[in-house]
């Protein structure tokens, strides 16, 4: 599998374990707003260190008295060809893994889940369903999407939704239609993750302000009535 990076150890990308968080390279998504802008361009990828996958397999074989598990995310990681396979490679070496995704690919996301491949899965929802390029800068097919949270929420597998807010994009308004559209499924968990304007790949973006604590509070406050599980993160 192609990895562009590697955090041996991580106390924050799993909530209460410590984890190895692999990068892969390459999205099918153009989010002006994203913060990993260098992964997501095939052709800005080669400034990154390659790493090998057997290197890191043994790196993270040394790692096991302490570490307990390993996140993929990216870039996108179901856009990787062997990903079901590495993730497979890492179960029988005894870790427990992580997805991180924005679900275009149901199919794939399916399987992960039908071999018991993955014990977390973490995907982004951009924004509002009706209006989902104005998020993503690409056209994707939303029934894709709607699928796979409908496959996540039904697996058993621990789970989450993240949307991060970035003003000028989001708001109570459109937020409170993405709660109603994917509050249609019982028991969703959803994030919002605070905006930071940090290696976003449009670069206006750069100068955006993050909403304030108190607001993302009263936007949150708002969107429990709707979805009762849904918290701040990174505030």
């Amino acid at each position: 599998m192609e990895i562009a990076g590697y955090i041996k150890t991580s106390l924050i990308e799993w909530p209460g374990k410590i984890s190895s968080v692999i990068f892969v390279p390459g999205c099918n998504f153009r989010c002006p707003f994203c913060h990993n802008a260098d992964l997501v361009v095939r052709s800005k990828v080669s400034k990154f260190q390659s790493f090998k996958e057997k290197e890191v397999l043994a790196d993270l074989e040394k790692r096991k008295k302490w570490v307990e598990a390993v996140a993929v995310t990216g870039g996108e990681p179901t856009l990787q060809a062997d990903l079901s396979r590495f993730l497979s490679r890492l179960k029988q070496m005894g870790f427990l893994t992580m997805v991180e995704s924005n679900g275009t690919k149901p199919e794939i996301i399916n399987e992960l889940i039908i071999k018991k491949l993955t014990d977390y899965i973490a995907m982004d929802i951009k924004g509002d369903l009706e209006d989902y390029e104005r998020y993503t800068n690409v056209q994707c097919t939303i029934y894709d999407i709607q699928k796979s949270i409908e496959l996540i929420v039904k697996s058993g597998v621990e789970y989450e939704f993240r949307t991060t807010v970035v003003p000028g994009l989001h708001n109570l308004e459109n937020l409170t239609k993405l709660a109603k559209q994917v509050g249609k499924t019982p028991n969703i968990r959803w994030f919002l993750n605070q905006f930071r304007p940090m290696n976003c790949l449009d670069k206006k973006y750069l100068t955006i302000k993050p909403y304030s604590k108190q607001a993302l509070e009263k936007i949150c406050r708002n969107l429990q009535k709707i979805i009762p599980q849904t918290n701040l993160r990174g505030v």
